[in-house]
């Protein structure tokens, strides 16, 4: 039994230590980086990216991503029981390892770069079905109150990829397929800018090769 609650343990501490984050952010009262965030999409994508998607893609297509967005809340659980399933304790812990370095890596970049989303500044977003009214009635009860860079929903979703890319590289590259359009949803709805998008894949990218090189320390 203790074995099994200390398993699960970092799902609440992924929680409380995000808004442990926010908690420093708005110690630190850093002004915000809208402008700055703003700046470096102009200069990488030569547009806001979440803008150019809602110009181009159907309501269909919107309220498809925005079911992504959501998803990152059933894949927080899933990833983890599905990988203790296939490959047991050992695994469990290989994968809370990358994905907890992830985390780490988001929630020390958080403070420094306050910024309001996209979503709010812009008014040519959609606004739109079920599926993202479910979002922004989870974000206004639950979220640390601003946009944050980079995004911990992208930095989770390809550590969790590669977490199961260890194990299984068919059901790896599911994970990471599902990551890429869990970062499409974080732009397309508004809710981060492209760079915190882009900011998340090389977070997840850095947790899985730091998380690889704790392995072979060992």
């Amino acid at each position: 039994m203790r074995d099994r609650i200390l398993d699960w343990l970092p799902l609440p501490v992924i929680f409380l230590s995000y808004h442990l984050a926010g908690w420093a952010g708005r110690r630190l009262g850093r002004p915000l980086c809208d402008a700055l965030l703003l700046e470096w999409d102009q200069r990488i994508f030569g547009a806001l990216p979440g803008l150019w998607l809602n110009e181009r893609l159907p309501g269909a297509g919107l309220e498809l991503l925005e079911f992504f967005y959501f998803s990152y809340y059933l894949l927080v659980p899933l990833a983890p029981w599905l990988l203790y399933a296939r490959a047991g304790r050992r695994a469990l812990w290989r994968l809370w390892i990358t994905v907890g370095l992830s985390y780490l890596i988001c929630d020390l970049l958080f403070p420094w770069f306050p910024s309001t989303p996209p979503r709010l500044l812009e008014g040519q977003f959609s606004s739109a079905g079920a599926m993202q009214s479910i979002n922004l009635w989870i974000l206004d009860r639950f979220s640390i109150g601003g946009n944050v860079f980079p995004s911990s929903h992208v930095a989770a979703a390809v550590a969790f990829g590669f977490a199961h890319f260890e194990f299984n590289r068919r059901r790896g590259l599911w994970f990471l397929a599902w990551a890429a359009g869990i970062a499409a949803a974080t732009v397309s709805g508004g809710y981060h800018y492209g760079v915190d998008a882009l900011g998340g894949v090389a977070a997840g990218c850095a947790a899985a090769v730091l998380a690889r090189r704790l392995k072979w320390s060992q």
